[in-house]
């Protein structure tokens, strides 16, 4: 039985169990692995370089869903997942994924750590709140940017005037705009085959469905489907999962372990990413997986233990058989140039571990101040980082987190799209262009080779 129906199956007979308590189980059976597995994270650390934590991690994270099972939100129930069902899903995983078409299809395959050949770069805002009058524009920055291999925009929470609703016909409303904008916004860039992955305005479930109804998502782009936290699941993702599956487009699964919340510090939440990575495969079939710690004060993916988890993931990228793209979201925004020193490292630090690229979210992708400038500054560094060892990029991120780091708490969520874009001549404003140049200087004297990105 196909993984969504399974789930939906056995969670009719499932145990009952409070939202709260379910967390604490997860929580205490995180703190057992950790201690079982000896994984520990290392405060300060930015990520580490035992190839053996792949091993335990994976084991670690398989043996979290295994016991631990999903819990499904709606009928407040623990649905177990049998060994059976994972060897299934490892089987049946996308191990190379083509995404877009024709001459803007790229292929979208698992890397691993010091790999020498380019990581992908999803360039977006990647679901930030984006008005509806600047939503095609700054779309439009990042499609014409050539390092720029997909896109991932924004959400639209608001039209014109009237606040979307999750599950509602509004929310409906908001997704055909966004792809009907996101379409215009590659076709005008002059690359109509860019692969999406849309869909950001779907909180539930309608968004995508009246996506896919109306041919607007094709089959070679793909809708965003999350794992919930930690290790749930609801109704609306699971028939969003379901018909993608159908339809024929990819789901791509967002998996965000909350560090210091319910999943613990660092070592926990790479416990707990591992196994709704797997998660993602048994219940939505998922082409690939964007990695996104979420850390409970700073947000940003740029803090150390973020950097670590997501280099942790890239380490047991090659047992989880599926592409792994690390999310990049700087707490800056725009027209800061702490934002730019946190793409360098996030950028840095998951490519030279084995992940993809997408982002960079501006302002904790809580402002829409970004532009597709920023994305290419991160393809830059992900090409430097082939030139790179994890051991290498691990000692130059000590020194750039040191630019940034200082900010964190109290980041700046910098300037509008309209001051950092020029719209009608779509490019981006020269002093921000000089501010890059300046970054990517200070970047090079620091020993980060970006001479040689193409």
């Amino acid at each position: 039985m196909p993984g969504s129906l399974a789930i939906e199956s056995k969670a009719r007979e499932g145990a009952y169990i409070e939202p709260r308590s379910f967390d604490l189980l997860l929580s205490r059976k995180v703190a057992e692995l950790e201690r079982e597995y000896g994984i520990r994270y290392h405060p300060g650390e930015l990520a580490s370089l035992d190839r053996t934590l792949a091993k335990d991690l994976f084991e670690a994270g398989t043996q979290l869903l295994l016991e631990l099972g999903v819990y499904l939100v709606d009928q407040s129930r623990q649905v177990s997942i049998s060994e059976e069902e994972l060897r299934s899903a490892l089987a049946s995983a996308k191990n190379i994924v083509k995404i877009g078409e024709g001459a803007d299809s790229r292929v979208l395959e698992p890397r691993s750590p010091g790999a020498s050949v380019k990581p992908l770069v999803f360039g977006g805002y990647a679901g930030t709140p984006t008005p509806l009058e600047i939503f095609k524009e700054s779309a439009l920055s990042y499609a014409v940017e050539p390092l720029v291999d997909a896109l991932d925009h924004g959400s639209i929470a608001n039209l014109n005037g009237f606040n979307v609703q999750k599950g509602a016909p509004s929310e409906a409303e908001a997704t055909v705009a966004e792809l009907r904008l996101l379409r215009e916004a590659i076709k005008e860039a002059g690359r109509p085959g860019l692969h999406l992955l849309a869909c950001e305005s779907s909180a539930s479930s309608a968004g995508s469905l009246a996506a896919m109804a109306l041919g607007l998502l094709r089959k070679s782009d793909a809708q965003l489907v999350p794992i919930l936290n930690e290790m749930k699941v609801d109704y609306s993702q699971l028939v969003k999962a379901r018909v993608g599956q159908t339809y024929g487009v990819h789901n791509a699964a967002l998996v965000d372990p909350i560090v210091g919340g319910f999943a613990r510090g660092a070592a926990g939440s790479a416990i707990c990413a591992v196994a709704e990575v797997l998660l993602s495969l048994v219940a939505y079939g998922a082409s690939y997986a964007l990695i996104h710690p979420y850390h409970i004060h700073l947000k940003a993916t740029s803090s150390r233990e973020c950097l670590w988890v997501e280099a942790a993931l890239g380490l047991v990228g090659e047992h989880l058989r599926v592409p792994l793209v690390g999310d990049v979201w700087p707490a800056n925004g725009g027209g800061a140039v702490e934002m730019l020193y946190e793409i360098a490292a996030n950028a840095l630090i998951a490519a030279s571990f084995g992940l993809h690229l997408l982002g960079p979210a501006p302002a904790n992708g809580e402002k829409p101040h970004g532009t597709g400038l920023e994305a290419r500054l991160m393809a830059e560094v992900g090409v430097a980082a082939t030139r790179l060892n994890p051991n290498d990029a691990v000692e130059l991120v000590k020194s750039i987190v040191k630019l940034y780091e200082p900010g964190l708490r109290n980041p700046n969520p910098g300037k509008p799209f309209t001051e950092l874009y020029d719209v009608k001549k779509r490019v981006p404003a020269p002093w921000w262009l000089e501010a890059y140049k300046e970054a990517r200087k200070r970047l090079s004297d620091l020993g980060l080779d970006l001479e040689r990105a193409s």
